[in-house]
């Protein structure tokens, strides 16, 4: 888009709203006189409607897609047509259903020729305490924003979503989001941002009264940059999960405002409701693909809340054993450390430890381990074992090395399951003797690189350590 179309809008519209002669769009006057024509309750052709505009004022498509500058004349003819608009918008009543549908083709127009909000962004003085705020809020709470035909698969489909979103399955939302398409036009586009100006109080209330996903998502797509902020005002928990990805465009758009300060405080927010794991579980089950500022505004939130919501966090990791995975996580925990003092630490460790444990490697799903692995939870387990009493610690070394060396004393029903019995319970000893250097004051948070134990249980274990077939390949 061009650069210079927002500030030339702006300047049309601040024009537009100085007294002056007027000029009704004809596009707007054909629907208008379309509406009074039928007789029964009439509907709006947006389609149409925008096609009409561009075709009246054809400087407006050429200014924002082809850069061509409009001359005086039609700068003029352009801010006569706003001033027409603005002046019938707050001169329209809405109290029976003709006069809304005018108004909302009059809403439309504006926003047609307006470019991103910033014409209707500089002149929101000339609807203040006037009926435009009770009547747009009429407006968008009476509109559906999906296609109106949907076959009863779409239906059953959609309403499934609905209630996996409001039970705080966020993660089945985050998936769907990429082929979920809204349907607003751009009366719609103008009533949601003339409300987010003018109140937004009323329009965070409309948003946690509705509940719908559908509208949550149509606000946060017409807010763009500015929902993050906004969704601090709104109770609305899928709101602000779905004012996320604007986060990155937030310190563009806002000065002395921080991406992770907003998110900081979202996460707050969240963690005091009942949707604080399935938030978690659909943003950090793997930290390491997270960024470093997204791991680190966590770790802040974590500080400044309580066991219950840490042990959530434990839960909502995934146990990876993907490479990279044990990184992310040791990150998010050692800066909680740092902040609270590791002799705060032991709630994590020992929720760590537990889910740890009971997964044993995939050992329930009897899941085939080529080799000694590492896995997302490395880090807490060896802090868990680091703060064993050093005999009990010891103790659990040993007894894993002897169930290591007499492996082949036991039953299995094929060598897969002996090799992969082998390396399960190589990783469990890989934990407890870091947990031993980090007790000793080691100052490496994860241990090392796996290995075979020898070059005879490489051969004989059938040892293959994906992680370095990977990195192999990568190298190549």
């Amino acid at each position: 888009m061009n650069p210079d179309a927002s500030p030339l809008v702006k300047d049309i519209f601040e024009k537009a709203a100085q007294p002056g002669p007027v000029r009704e769009p004809a596009a707007v006057a054909a629907a208008l006189a379309k509406l009074a024509s039928e007789s029964e309750t009439p509907g709006i052709d947006m389609t149409t409607l925008e096609e009409a505009l561009d075709a009246e004022f054809p400087w407006r498509n050429q200014l924002v897609f082809q850069s061509r500058q409009p001359g005086p004349d039609e700068r003029e003819v352009w801010a006569q047509a706003v001033r027409w608009l603005i002046n019938a918008i707050v001169a329209t009543r809405t109290d029976s259903d003709l006069d809304a549908i005018r108004f909302q083709v009059m809403l439309a127009a504006l926003g047609i020729l307006d470019v991103g909000g910033e014409g209707v962004g500089a002149v929101i003085d000339r609807f203040a305490g006037t009926h435009v705020v009770a009547s747009v809020a009429s407006l968008v709470t009476r509109l559906a924003f999906l296609p109106g035909e949907l076959d009863e698969n779409s239906k059953a489909t959609l309403k499934d979503l609905t209630e996996r979103i409001s039970a705080g399955d966020f993660k089945s939302l985050q998936q769907s989001l990429p082929g979920m398409q809204l349907n607003f036009g751009p009366d719609i586009w103008s009533a949601v941002f003339l409300l987010w100006k003018l109140d937004a109080a009323l329009l965070a209330r409309l948003l946690d009264q509705r509940g719908d996903f559908t509208f949550a998502m149509m606000v946060c797509s017409i807010l763009g940059s500015q929902s993050p902020l906004f969704a601090l005002q709104v109770q609305s928990v899928t709101f602000k999960f779905l004012s996320i990805p604007w986060l990155e465009r937030l310190t563009n758009a806002n000065s002395g405002v921080t991406a992770g300060g907003v998110l900081k405080d979202l996460l707050l927010q969240v963690a005091k409701t009942s949707h604080w794991k399935g938030w978690l579980n659909a943003s950090y089950a793997y930290p390491e693909a997270r960024s470093a500022q997204a791991r680190a505004t966590l770790a802040e939130a974590l500080v400044q809340l309580d066991e219950p919501q840490w042990c959530d966090f434990i839960e909502a990791v995934a146990l990876s054993t993907w490479r990279g995975s044990p990184e992310g996580l040791a990150d998010i925990l050692i800066q909680v450390a740092d902040q609270l003092g590791y002799s705060k630490m032991q709630p994590f460790w020992d929720a760590a430890f537990a889910r740890w444990d009971a997964w044993g490697y995939g050992n329930s799903h009897a899941q085939f381990l080529g080799s000694p692995t590492a896995c997302s939870f490395d880090f807490p387990v060896a802090m868990y074992y680091a703060r064993l009493p050093a005999q009990q610690r010891l103790a659990e070394e040993v007894r894993l090395q002897q169930e290591i060396a007499n492996i082949e004393q036991r039953w299995f029903a094929n060598e897969s399951q002996l090799c992969s019995e082998r390396n399960r319970l190589a990783s469990r000893l890989r934990l407890v003797r870091h947990g031993a250097v980090l007790a000793a004051g080691g100052n490496h948070t994860l241990p090392g690189p796996v290995r075979a134990d020898s070059e005879y249980a490489e051969v004989r274990y059938r040892y293959h350590n994906i992680d370095e077939a990977i990195a192999r390949t990568v190298a190549r």
